[in-house]
């Protein structure tokens, strides 16, 4: 098996890319539905040690181009690997973050001008918008982790020949990647490598 994992200096990156299309759709549909889609990826970092985590977030913080530096751009074969059942749920109010945006109107009870969603009645009460919650959800999984499974095609030649015409370059050594302590992930579009989502798993014995 091989996996797009990066060893450095006291932690590990792996770089699972997720599915964007549908294998079972016609070929035609396939290309075109992919032209038109952002590709994602979820790249974990692992520290080496246990307690390892928050000097390793710290770094990633320190600088901006710390994370995107760091991410793996080869796949290598992998030895031991694991990475925990997890799901993540965030919720929270953005209320005052729209506001302090400038977004004020729509939450205003006197300014509010909702006719466009409850037409122009003069007998409807007027409405504002009182709340806005955003919620969160990211799921790690049997079916996610197929998903990103890489298979590699071998090219090598049948045969073999009485004279050495090339040099011989050993495979690279397996990796392991254990995440059976806390680590942090980061789910980032490739094209514009914007971080969508950040977060970090404390307890990977725990599915929630």
């Amino acid at each position: 098996m091989y996996q797009q994992i990066a060893c450095h200096d006291g932690f590990r990156v792996l770089k699972l890319p997720y599915k964007a299309y549908n294998d079972d759709s016609p070929p035609a549909y396939n290309s075109k539905l992919r032209e038109g889609l952002p590709e994602f990826s979820m790249c974990v970092f692992l520290p080496e040690d246990c307690d390892g985590l928050w000097s390793l977030l710290d770094r990633i913080t320190a600088r901006p181009e710390f994370l995107h530096e760091h991410l793996p751009r080869d796949h290598v074969p992998v030895g031991k690997f694991r990475l925990p059942k997890f799901k993540l749920t965030y919720m929270s109010s953005i209320r005052g973050v729209l506001k302090d945006l400038g977004l004020r109107l729509p939450f205003d009870p006197l300014l509010a001008n909702m006719t466009g969603i409850v037409g122009d009645d003069e007998s409807v009460v007027p409405l504002c918008v009182s709340e806005v919650v955003h919620k969160a959800v990211v799921e790690m999984n049997e079916e996610g982790c197929e998903a990103a499974a890489v298979t590699v095609e071998s090219d090598d030649d049948l045969g073999f020949s009485l004279y050495c015409d090339y040099e011989y370059v050993p495979p690279p050594p397996t990796v392991d990647f254990v995440a059976d302590h806390p680590f942090a992930f980061f789910i980032v579009e490739e094209t514009s490598g914007t971080v969508v989502f950040a977060g970090h798993v404390l307890d990977p014995t725990k599915e929630e």
